[in-house]
Formats: C-alpha cells, structure tokens, sequence
C-alpha cells in the first residue's frame, strides 16, 4: 500500500479546494489536493456562470451577505496575482450589473427588497437605453450594480491550481477518496482508489456526493443536488456590455461575443444532460429583455449540479469531535463567489488563526448531526 504525507489534504478539486490549496502553500504548507476526475473544475465549479453578485443576489443569512461581499471585493487583486503566477487570464469583468426593471410598481417592489447600496444607482429609461441600446425598448428603467463583477470559474480554478503547484503544492487527479482514514477521535488522512494518503488535517471540499462518504463514519452533512444548466451563444457584435441579473434568466457577456444564459434550477435531478426544453426556456426568457439573442448563433449547452445544504448555508469549520477534519462544502449556487472568503477562512482555522470579526456558527458542518443521532 502507497503511503504518502502532507500537512493538509484537501478533498476536491473544484474552486474551493483549489483556491484553498492556493493559500496554504503561499503559507508554506505541503498540500495535496485530490480529484476524483482528470482535470480540475469538473463538476459545479466549471459548469458556473462566474457571477460575483454579493448585491444582487438574495441571502436569507446576514452572515452569508456579509461573506459574500467581503469575498467578492478580493478578486480584483485576485485576478492581477494569478495571471502573474499562472499565466492564466481569468477573465474579469468589472463593468456592473444590470437589473432592468419593466414598470413602476415592480421598480417599487424590488428596492423594497433590494435597496439601493454604495455605488448603486437608479437608471431612467433614456439612461438604459442609451448604456444598452439592444435591450427590449418598452423598460422601464434598470438598477445598476457598479461594484459587481464576473469572471470564468473555469479558468478561475485552473490558476489557483497551477499556482498552488508552482508554490509547492501536489495535485492528485483521477483518484477517488474511498474512506477517511480515523484513528481514536483523530483524522490520519484518507483511503483512496491509489492508496492511502496521510495529513494531520483533512479538507473536505467537493460536491453534493460528499454526504456519502462521510455517512460511512456515521456523520450527518445532508447536501442535495440542485441540477442547472447554461446556454451558450455567438452575436456578430456585442449586445450586451453588463451583466443582466433578472428573475427570470441572466446573460452574462464573456469574450469574443459571447453570452452565458442561465439558469434552470432542479433540486433533487441528477440526471447529467441539458433537456430541450431548458435551452428552449432560457432563450425565450432572454429574447425578452434582450430580443436579438433570438437571432445569435448556437454555440453550446451545459449543466451542472450545485450542493445545496437543507438550511441553504455553506458548511465551513471544524467538525466537533474529531480532530482535524474539515468542512467547506454545500454553497449551493455561491461557490464561486464565496470560494476567496471560505478559503482564507479555512487557512486561518488550519494555522490557529481567529477569524474575530466572523459569527461562524452559522455555518459549523456538524450542526445536522444531533438531528440525525437523535434519529437513530
């Protein structure tokens, strides 16, 4: 049997597990970082949208908004650090979010939920159409999220990767974490379809599928799928330059003329294809706002299957009574947006380090459990 040692293990090779990956081997820790599949960002990380909407998005947590924007305010500085380490251009989009509003009563009801903050502002319908001039002529007007941003969660996760490896840190593609491997109310690392791997500090940070594994110990960490899908499509010439944030569907402007529509949201499906009727749905939804899009070239179609925790919140810490054993997992449809602030959350409980200005408790991973004991 293989036996190999780091300081931290880490479960996962989506955006969270990269980017934490990433922080602690710029701390000088030794990291191995494990994949299930051949290449990074393969399941809810790479098929994401890339949104960083801390403002337009709803929490029901004031903890999560606060996270969020803290998390989305970092990936400026990101962005510029990764491309000089990686070489990778992780594309960011700092041009704002657009809400487009059809009429005054939904213009009323939507500031009652979602006022206006920080750099926000209110744009008239002579002031959309003149900043957007292809979308639906009849609006009302938009709000408009300055300080949102975009980029590829993709790309986004590959750099992290890369350089978590130009700073010391092994990426094990291809390799299924079978078992944790426990010893008297203390992690010793994990078994795998390789062997096994020893650290005193184990990460778990992958998808929906994590509860199986850690129901072999007996532990309760309830996570759903929540199946998504996204269209891609080519315009002759850009038709939108912000991103449009709706109700109904968001269209996400990427490089070379190309739009990301999305998304369906399916709790529950695992299945792994795009339906007809999900394509057809998103391009009906957008041609609303944006009627153009219905004369765009088809490029592509994709889905994703997002973890989704019974409460909504992100599992983040420590499990309670088994030392060194980690959780960062379950961010359902914020991963991507979360992924910089519960990473350097996780370095810092790894490294001792209080997070003081934090109420984590919300999100401890073993809050399932005493319902779930308390069941058997």
């Amino acid at each position: 049997m293989n036996i190999a040692s780091s300081d931290v293990i880490i479960v996962g090779g989506g955006v969270i597990g990269c980017f934490l990956g990433y922080l602690l081997s710029k701390r000088g820790k030794q990291v191995l970082i494990i994949e299930q599949s051949s290449r990074l960002a393969s399941g809810a990380s790479g098929a994401a949208a890339g949104m960083l909407a801390a403002d337009s998005e709803h929490f029901g947590h004031p903890e999560l908004m606060n996270l969020a924007t803290l998390s989305r305010n970092s990936f400026a500085q990101l962005a510029r650090e990764l491309r000089e380490l990686s070489n990778v251009d992780i594309e960011f989009n700092g041009q704002g979010f657009i809400t487009p509003i059809r009429d005054q009563e939904e213009a009323y009801d939507l500031l009652q939920h979602f006022p206006l903050k920080g750099n926000d502002t209110w744009w008239t319908s002579t002031k959309l159409a003149e900043m957007e001039p292809f979308l639906n002529s009849g609006l009302h007007g938009a709000i408009f999220r300055r300080e949102e941003t975009q980029i590829i969660p993709q790309k986004l996760t590959q750099a992290l990767g890369y350089s978590a490896q130009k700073q010391g840190a092994e990426l094990c593609l291809n390799t299924k974490v079978m078992s944790l491997y426990l010893e008297g109310g203390h992690v010793k690392g994990v078994h795998t379809s390789r062997g096994t791997f020893e650290a005193g500090q184990v990460v778990l940070a992958s998808g929906w599928q994590l509860c199986e594994l850690l129901e072999q110990q007996g532990l309760n960490l309830p996570l759903i799928p929540v199946k998504g899908e996204i269209v891609e499509v080519r315009t002759e010439r850009p038709l939108l330059h912000h991103t449009l944030y709706s109700e109904s569907v968001y269209m996400v402007p990427k490089s070379t003329n190309r739009l990301w529509l999305g998304a369906t949201s399916m709790p529950g499906d695992r299945s792994p294809g795009v339906r007809a009727m999900g394509i057809r749905h998103l391009i009906e939804s957008a041609e609303y706002w944006l009627p153009a899009v219905g004369q765009s070239t088809f490029e592509r179609a994709w889905c994703g299957h997002r973890p989704k925790s019974p409460d909504g919140l992100p599992y983040i810490g420590e499990w309670a009574g088994i030392e060194g054993l980690y959780v960062a997992a379950g961010h359902y449809r914020n991963g991507v947006l979360l992924s910089s602030i519960t990473a350097t959350i996780l370095a810092n409980i790894l490294e001792g380090i209080h997070n003081p200005d934090l109420n984590l408790k919300p999100f401890r991973p073993d809050r399932f459990q005493y319902h779930y004991e308390g069941a058997l």
